[in-house]
């Protein structure tokens, strides 16, 4: 049961850490050793959080969910400005809102592409089993 919170912990952190770099060097940010290792540490206690959202505060498939963690997300974010001295002007903090909600969205359509994945995985082996049980 642990292994599998943990497996599913890294699988949501490498996914959103991989979006958000993809995000900072499309949009021409600099990336230094400090930047990603704080952008990891944020991933990481993102996802955190949005597993403990899922399991003990708002159900998975409620759209508040996606709406309490957009938040948390964001206010993370802006927490982190002053943690980590990234000197985001207002502008920027409120821009960041923006690519909160497409990283979101990004990571929903990676992870809905690697759940169809396993489903599908799952319908061949069940496929084989009656295939089996039939002969």
């Amino acid at each position: 049961m642990t292994f599998e919170y943990l497996k599913k912990i890294l699988k949501l952190t490498s996914i959103v850490f991989t979006v958000i770099v993809l995000f900072q060097l499309i949009s021409g940010q600099n990336l230094n050793n400090q930047i990603l290792h704080d952008l990891l540490c944020l991933s990481l206690i993102l996802t955190l959080i949005k597993v403990l959202i899922n399991k003990y505060i708002i159900p998975r498939d409620s759209i508040f969910n996606s709406l309490l963690f957009i938040l948390i997300a964001w206010a993370m974010v802006i927490g982190s400005n002053y943690v980590f001295s990234w000197n985001m002007s207002i502008n920027t903090i409120f821009l960041t809102s923006i690519q909160i909600v497409v990283i979101y969205i990004l990571v929903r359509i990676i992870n809905y592409q690697h759940d169809k994945i396993e489903v599908k995985k799952m319908n061949e082996i069940l496929d084989r089993n009656r295939k089996n049980q039939q002969q």
